[in-house]
């Protein structure tokens, strides 16, 4: 039995590896490259968590990898346009619609988070970012973020990341990504600094001042910002339709 659950859990990981080395190429190549196989990994993703094949089910994780797949053939119908590409979109907007029902997710164009999704996603694959933080009007700090490109030949030159907006229903590649803290009880970052680096954010659950976002650089702290949620605002695109 327990050889059985290791081999399960090996096909995920290597479905993980394969979703990874994909995702790089999508991210890295541009136009010249949406036509690797980077949609047909992360809907592959989907399927296993979907079906709950090599670990337990998780149908909003399936989801996030769908809406992946379904952009990733977005944008390489418009390199080429294909009768099986038409096909395989089909597909997975009436798997995201299925899943979309069970989730009740609705068309959301503003979403509160108790943690800054955004910021996690820019950090993933051990990318660094720089942070700023800017005072707006309302009383919410504004939270800004821009990938820094790794070096090595086979690493992307640019700062492109993918984030999904899964309450929005959408991928976007983008420069930089923002997020709002909202009701914040504190905020201390290095004020000789405009932007800081980090490579690691942590969360800390306080009821008393709001959840304590906290950025490391190297293992030290260099800022951090209590507020009750984090804010996204949609930008979705004319694609999406409900």
């Amino acid at each position: 039995m327990k050889e059985r659950d290791e081999s399960r859990v090996g096909i995920r990981k290597a479905k993980r590896a394969d979703y990874r080395l994909e995702r790089k190429k999508f991210i890295s190549e541009g136009k010249s490259h949406y036509r690797c196989r980077f949609a047909e990994a992360a809907y592959e993703l989907g399927d296993m968590y979907r079906k709950g094949i090599g670990g337990s089910v998780d149908i909003a994780q399936a989801y996030f990898y769908y809406l992946q797949a379904e952009y990733a053939v977005i944008l390489r119908l418009q390199v080429r346009r294909n009768t099986d590409d038409e096909a395989f979109i089909a597909k997975i907007r009436l798997v995201l619609a299925q899943l979309r029902k069970k989730l009740g997710y609705g068309s959301e164009r503003l979403y509160c988070s108790p943690h800054p999704f955004v910021l996690y996603q820019a950090l993933e694959d051990g990318h660094d970012i720089m942070v700023s933080f800017r005072h707006m009007k309302s009383g919410r700090i504004k939270i800004i973020c821009a990938r820094i490109p790794k070096s090595g030949a086979d690493e992307c030159k640019r700062s492109r990341m993918l984030i999904t907006y899964d309450r929005f229903h959408y991928c976007e590649l983008k420069d930089f990504a923002i997020t709002y803290g909202q009701n914040v009880q504190g905020l201390w970052y290095e004020e000789s600094e405009d932007c800081i680096r980090v490579d690691t954010i942590t969360l800390v659950m306080d009821e008393k001042n709001g959840n304590r976002c906290e950025f490391y650089y190297r293992g030290k702290l260099v800022a951090y910002i209590c507020a009750e949620d984090y804010v996204v605002s949609s930008g979705r695109p004319r694609y999406i339709r409900f």
